[in-house]
């Protein structure tokens, strides 16, 4: 087993810290006092600070990549805004891009394509947009859709299976929908109400019996596949093409699982062909999974998902961000970003 033990707290924010998002060694976070930090990991001290257009609470955030390296993207209210990294000063009161246009709702989901050329936001009433930084074409409107809460959104890795430039929603319906980005066209929508059945133990309390609400998704890095974070307390890994049910871990959280990323910096050669997993959900809860993808592409056997590593929090946590030190940062209700470290020399059978 991994153990997971808490090295550090970062503090700063004035209020619980919603979000949290990084880039190479970039890291950031944004608070309900309406600010978003950058943070000096090794000296475990705020860098710098940025202020949220009318000092709203930072609900979303993603870091820049390529040409737009320099950026960090919020979400305030109903609008996205972005702070350019080059500028003088500790703290920052004027946004470079104040607005990325107004959505319908209130926006709790970012994503960044992996060339850095688009943004996607997500909003409280469902809607879905993409906006292409170089401002020359936008593409083209999403189709209808969540019917509710927008919850999350991941775009897939280049070289994927899928081609082009696909994007992947959860709502509160209990939906995921692949998209494609530059047609507009759904090209996929899975509802995933229905439970799994519990094929696996993996350690935890008995399954919660809530909505599937889909709270978070993240790809492997392979792009085949991806794993999402349920409402019912569940963690599943789903074909990326078809979405069909790979593995799942029915029980894997004693309350809504509200966060999962991929985590390969945490991995080893005592791992395998297995891809490190981080889970969190409102039971408090930190755990660590050996994910074993699908040998191949459209393949329906082979995939796993065991449980390594776990560990109690001192709140619910909003977010939880893998860091290229190898570190595991988590925000929560509090007003401190937990930085954990995985130790015990974790070694996965196969």
């Amino acid at each position: 087993m991994g153990e997971l033990s808490q090295a550090a707290s970062l503090r700063g924010h004035r209020g619980g810290v919603n979000c949290l998002a990084g880039e190479g060694d970039t890291l950031v976070s944004g608070g309900e006092d309406g600010t978003v930090r950058l943070w000096d990991l090794g000296a475990q001290r705020t860098a710098r600070a940025m202020v949220a257009p009318g000092a709203q609470a930072v609900n979303a955030l993603a870091v820049g990549r390529g040409g737009c390296e320099h950026f960090v993207f919020g979400a305030a209210g109903r609008d996205v805004f972005a702070y350019d990294l080059r500028a003088p000063g500790v703290l920052m009161r004027e946004p470079a891009v104040p607005s990325l246009g107004g959505s319908s709702d209130e926006v709790g989901a970012l994503a960044i394509d992996a060339a850095g050329e688009h943004v996607a936001i997500g909003d409280d009433s469902g809607e879905v947009r993409v906006v292409n930084l170089d401002g020359d074409s936008q593409p083209p409107e999403l189709d209808a859709a969540h019917g509710s809460i927008c919850a999350c959104l991941a775009f897939r890795p280049a070289g994927g299976g899928g081609g082009g430039l696909e994007l992947l929603s959860g709502g509160t319906d209990a939906f995921a929908v692949r998209w494609d980005c530059l047609t507009g066209a759904t090209l996929c929508s899975w509802c995933l109400a229905a439970a799994a059945p519990p094929a696996q133990s993996d350690g935890a309390a008995p399954r919660v019996i809530n909505p599937r609400h889909v709270h978070s998704l993240a790809f492997e890095p392979g792009g085949t596949a991806f794993a999402a974070a349920l409402g019912d307390g569940s963690i599943e890994l789903r074909d990326a093409n078809h979405g069909a049910l790979l593995a799942a871990a029915p029980s894997a959280h004693g309350a809504a699982a509200s966060q999962v990323v991929f985590a390969p910096q945490l991995g080893g050669a005592g791992w395998g062909t297995a891809v490190p997993l981080l889970s969190a959900g409102d039971d408090s809860r930190l755990r660590l999974w050996a994910c074993e993808p699908p040998p191949a592409e459209g393949a329906s056997e082979g995939a796993s998902l065991r449980a390594v590593g776990s560990a109690s929090l001192a709140q619910k946590p909003n977010w939880v961000l893998p860091h290229p030190s190898g570190v595991v940062c988590v925000a929560g209700t509090s007003d401190a970003v937990g930085v954990w470290r995985v130790s015990g020399g974790i070694r996965i059978r196969t």
